[in-house]
């Protein structure tokens, strides 16, 4: 597509906006604001960021800024994970194995556990979970969203 300008679009406005759509979820650098982390998310997703896809994911499995929507959740985790995202794998494993938005297989889930953990997925998670838990109550996104992210990613370390 082309825009206003008649050139076709920036592909570096993906990291810009990845980092907004982080950056509004998390209040890092910016006010905490679900729906316009949503919107730049979306924006990334869109476009292929195995990033914004997890955190989209993510908030659509919760309910977060916006609409639940479980199986939109799983989708968002497939295309991470298809680009070795563990996080995005992690979570479509849980997914998988509880039935949540998904057909509950055992098997795919084990699958998904497995690829995360080969691409060093026990690590990452553990490392993340620790990072959200010296962060929290040390900047303004709301305190339980960020326990949230640690106990999660710790949770998902422990499975692996």
């Amino acid at each position: 597509r082309r825009g206003s300008t008649g050139r076709r679009p920036i592909r570096a406005w993906l990291g810009a906006q990845t980092t907004v759509g982080l950056g509004c979820m998390l209040g890092i650098g910016m006010a905490h604001n679900l729906t316009d982390a949503v919107r730049y998310s979306r924006l990334a997703a869109d476009q292929g960021s195995a990033i914004a896809q997890h955190s989209l994911g993510y908030v659509c499995e919760h309910g977060m800024g916006t609409k639940r929507d479980l199986g939109e959740a799983v989708r968002l985790y497939r295309a991470a994970g298809a680009q070795r995202d563990v996080k995005a794998l992690a979570r479509l494993g849980m997914c998988l194995e509880k039935g949540r938005g998904v057909v509950q297989s055992e098997a795919e889930a084990a699958a998904s556990y497995t690829a995360a953990s080969e691409f060093g997925g026990a690590d990452a998670l553990f490392a993340s979970g620790v990072r959200h838990l010296d962060e929290f109550g040390k900047r303004s996104a709301p305190e339980s969203f960020t326990l949230q992210l640690a106990v999660s990613d710790l949770a998902l370390a422990a499975r692996l």
